[in-house]
């Protein structure tokens, strides 16, 4: 049984079709059945092109990541930059993912690999406390900042906040030799706008906004400008440095911060807020409008009619009253409650109903905000700061959007912080700061040296009790561990918390407000014995006669 397609829309003849038409007709028809051919065969509706719908469809097939992107950059940061300056919604969106990703900065706990290594215990412990103490003399000092402004907790925040509104960003290891400092590694945070081609360039095979690459499409080098396209406090026009991806010794010299790679060959990344600025743009205008609409509307109290009157006159002699010094007629700002003017000859005002603030608004908003949470990867609850709705429900976008702020913390700390950490011990095992047999040799060994674990902001969560009771359980069944759990919902490292319990003398504080162990079955029995014995002994012997 055969199925028969329902009617198709008649092909229309574009301006090329006409003039082919008017020269060959033959040829006219062959290209019209073509096209006709060619939309008959579709077999999903989103590919057919004599739909209204579909038929203005801009994509381009068979474009490359960098054609669809590289072209947009300037354009999309500049106007994510400024929505982010100027938008609550795109503000909110930003600082959110900051605050859960990064906040005050990740603790590092070093973990060497002892058993590879053939350490002990004790001294992968002790090797693992002598790391730690370099890395927190480093970390916590502004001389890890080329600029000496930031510790590194800060520049985590800046590098990735600096993704979140740019695409991407840029860290350039540096060596600067500073007056009582162990160490000389030094970063340098670079934005995505100064990488570009140099003198502006078009895009090649091997060279694509700013970044230049092998044969394979892997990065060897980038190019820095030594100032923004705008500025022109500068002298002269810009110039660019050549900076390898690599140094001599294999590791990474520029480290390229950026969100997931969406498809393959992409060589740079778009903001965040690529898909929602223009949702974003249109409901500030409209939220702009509608809070002007009821400005206007409470300061316009009643107008009246006269033979003389001229109300552009007379606001402008109003304004100008109030402290302006000039006033123009065709502009006229209503500044005061309340006030009465007079209407031009012939005009009256005819049931002056405004109808502000709009009801439907506060709906209206929300639902725009909902969008813009999709397209950002955060629930409407976390992106308007707002848990209105039930606690189930409250629970699940708290722990939805935890597995997205925990998918792009893992990213941040492969792309920055665990790099960073490499380069830092590196030049402690360097200086001979540090003893690490085969780090600078034997890349088994060397991984073996690095292993570290970062811990991030605490867990969100709605009701701590019900979690506690949970991890207690978890623990008991012996799937997670107290590290985890002190990682999740504190951010800390339970060596540290165990340390300071002891120091603090919480756990014999403890254990001497503890109870009494319970009894066993075998105890009570023997206790029992014990008492009928006692009662037997204490029973009063009669007087004897």
């Amino acid at each position: 049984m055969s199925r028969r397609r329902g009617p198709r829309a008649p092909i229309r003849l574009n301006a090329l079709d006409r003039a082919i038409g008017f020269f060959a007709p033959q040829r006219a028809v062959l290209r019209g059945a073509a096209r006709f051919v060619l939309s008959a065969a579709s077999g999903y509706a989103g590919a057919r092109r004599d739909r209204s719908a579909t038929k203005g469809w801009a994509a381009k097939a068979g474009a490359s990541a960098d054609y669809e992107t590289l072209p947009d950059l300037d354009i999309l940061r500049a106007r994510s930059r400024d929505l982010v300056r100027n938008d609550p919604l795109a503000r909110s969106a930003v600082t959110t993912k900051v605050v859960n990703v990064i906040g005050p900065g990740h603790v590092l706990r070093p973990e060497v690999d002892a058993d590879r290594l053939g350490l002990t215990p004790e001294l992968a412990e002790e090797w693992e406390a002598l790391a730690l103490d370099i890395w927190t003399d480093w970390a916590w000092s502004t001389d890890c900042d080329i600029t000496r402004h930031q510790t590194f907790a800060e520049l985590e925040d800046l590098v990735y906040r600096s993704r979140l509104q740019s695409g991407d960003c840029f860290v350039v290891r540096r060596f600067k030799t500073r007056k009582g400092r162990l160490l000389a590694t030094a970063l340098q945070v670079i934005e995505a706008d100064r990488l570009s081609n140099p003198n502006w360039a078009a895009d090649t095979e091997t060279l694509a906004g700013g970044v230049e690459m092998d044969a394979d499409g892997a990065p060897i080098a980038y190019h820095f400008a030594d100032r923004y396209a705008l500025d022109r406090h500068g002298a002269g026009a810009p110039t660019w440095t050549r900076v390898p991806a690599y140094d001599a010794n294999g590791r990474k010299l520029v480290l390229h911060i950026h969100g997931p790679r969406e498809r393959p060959d992409m060589t740079r990344y778009v903001p965040m807020l690529a898909p929602v600025i223009e949702g974003l743009k249109q409901r500030s205008r409209y939220t702009e409008a509608e809070l002007m609409a009821a400005v206007v509307s409470a300061i316009f109290a009643i107008a009246t009619k006269s033979e003389d009157g001229d109300l552009s006159e007379a606001l402008a002699r109003l304004a100008t009253s109030k402290g302006a010094a000039t006033a123009d007629k065709s502009e006229i700002t209503l500044t005061e409650p309340g006030l009465v003017y007079d209407l031009m000859p012939g005009e009256e005002v005819q049931n002056f109903a405004p109808n502000r603030p709009n009801p439907q608004f506060g709906s209206f908003i929300d639902a725009v905000a909902r969008e813009v949470g999709a397209g950002t990867d955060l629930p409407f609850e976390l992106l308007v700061k707002q848990f209105q709705a039930s606690y189930s429900a409250s629970r699940a976008a708290m722990e939805m959007a935890w597995q997205f702020f925990r998918a792009d913390r893992e990213l941040h700390v492969s792309q920055f912080c665990a790099p960073v950490y490499e380069d830092v011990i590196t030049e402690a095992v360097a200086r001979g700061l540090l003893k690490a047999p085969g780090l600078l040799t034997n890349p088994l060994r060397r991984q073996a040296w690095l292993g570290a674990a970062w811990m991030g902001p605490a867990r969100p969560t709605i009701d701590p009790v019900k979690d506690a009771t949970a991890d207690e359980k978890y623990l008991d069944m012996g799937v997670t561990s107290l590290t985890r759990v002190a990682a999740e919902r504190f951010g800390t490292d339970y060596r540290t918390v165990r340390r300071r319990r002891a120091l603090d003398g919480t756990d014999e504080r403890e254990a001497s407000r503890a109870p009494a162990p319970a009894q066993g079955p075998a105890e009570e029995s023997a206790q029992q014995s014990d008492d009928d014995k006692t009662d037997g002994n204490d029973q009063e012997k009669p007087d004897a006669d």
